[in-house]
């Protein structure tokens, strides 16, 4: 049994504690969270100077892109993203194995227990089922030809029945507004279970709305570059957004993905059609492609169910959620620590359904626990760096 003490701690599911302690046995299980105030009879306290917190879970990544570190280059948009991304992906097997490896111990380094990760093939799977990390695959397709959708889907069928087989979870999922046609989300959709999360790239780039508002801008032109004809399109949208929120299962929690350009309204219309929204941020890509940031407070200011993804090394330079937190809480610092905290654990365990594990220093659950150093007047600052401790 370890009892482990910090300046602060932070549970999750309650206000954080000044000087607590948290009981746990070697394997990391919490056997209960003291308040400064209690007596710990016997016992031999480790005290960390900083903060403890539960392990981080990232919602989103894409493991098998680890080998395009250092690649792609910055704020080319999406569009210029996605090109530059098609004509470099190709690597031999061992040169992708062997950074899906690198990537996947970095982020144990990096306090990460749960990842929702994005697959287009099996180059990760290997490395998955043998992780101390949980992993849920996001089989994520393409398909903007609606006579391609059957072909497409059936690819995605075959990843999952080798996922099963591994006895690792997953869900086949849409790629983005602007690369799934209606017969492809119809299929997705009609073949989701009601358990499985669900995420999609939501609002990432300004032309995303343009092209759901009157089939023109960056991505209608990239889609033609592509040779993908559009003749079959209707925009008619105020938004892509309102255009694709009814082709998704409404009572799936569903994970929209950086939201770079999601208005108020957006935000409200979706938390009215759908039982269970999440937004995910992950703001190093966001700088990386877009070279801005979405309008964070804004999703706070209205309580919505916000977690943190990094994206992938082919747009970031590390595979941390501290490092993403870091960047809101320079940005705006209005948003409390506690706060980013509890997107960065609890609200990302909830979206994978791992709560009753993961996310809370509670009795009971096996969250791991990281050590958070040199914050600012307690608060997550430049500085701040982290260790796993359990």
């Amino acid at each position: 049994m370890r009892y482990l003490s910090a300046d602060i701690i932070f549970p999750i599911n309650s206000k954080p504690i000044k000087n607590g302690i948290i009981k746990v046995t070697e394997s990391g299980e919490i056997i209960r969270v003291f308040s400064s105030k209690e007596k710990i009879p016997n016992a031999e306290v480790e005290f960390f100077e900083g903060a403890l917190c539960p392990g981080f879970i990232n919602t989103h990544c894409h493991l098998e892109l680890s080998h395009l570190k250092n690649q792609i280059s910055e704020k080319t948009h999406i569009d210029g993203f996605i090109k530059e991304l098609q004509s470099k992906r190709e690597a031999t097997t061992d040169t992708i194995h062997a950074a899906i490896e690198k990537a996947d111990q970095e982020m144990i380094k990096n306090g990460i227990v749960a990842v929702g990760d994005i697959s287009n093939g099996n180059s990760t799977f290997s490395t998955k089922a043998k992780s101390k990390i949980y992993y849920h695959t996001f089989l994520e397709l393409f398909g903007f030809n609606p006579s391609q959708a059957p072909e497409v889907y059936n690819r995605a069928k075959a990843l999952k029945n080798e996922l099963n087989q591994l006895k690792l979870n997953s869900s086949i999922v849409p790629h983005s507004p602007y690369s799934v046609s209606d017969e492809l989300f119809s299929l997705i959709r009609e073949n989701h279970a009601y358990n499985d999360p669900i995420c999609i790239h939501n609002q990432e780039n300004k032309d995303e709305n343009t092209f759901y508002q009157n089939r023109e801008g960056k991505l209608a032109e990239m889609l033609q570059s592509f040779g993908i004809s559009l003749d079959h399109w209707k925009a008619e949208y105020p938004s892509s957004l309102q255009g694709y929120l009814r082709k998704l299962p409404t009572d799936s929690r569903v994970l929209f993905v950086h939201n770079t350009f999601t208005s108020a309204e957006d935000l409200e219309i979706a938390k009215g059609q759908f039982k269970s929204p999440y937004w995910c941020f992950c703001p190093n890509a966001n700088q990386y492609i877009e070279d801005t940031l979405p309008n964070i407070p804004s999703f706070a200011e209205k309580e919505a169910k916000c977690t943190i993804g990094t994206d992938s090394l082919a747009s970031n330079y590390a595979l941390s959620v501290l490092d993403e937190l870091k960047v809101i809480a320079s940005a705006f610092q209005q948003i409390d620590s506690s706060v980013l905290l509890q997107w960065a654990t609890l609200n990302g365990a909830e979206f994978l359904g791992l709560d009753q594990q993961l996310g809370s220093l509670e009795k009971g659950k096996v969250p791991g626990i990281n050590w958070l150093r040199d914050l600012e007047n307690g608060q997550i600052g430049s500085e701040t760096s982290i260790e796993k401790i359990i």
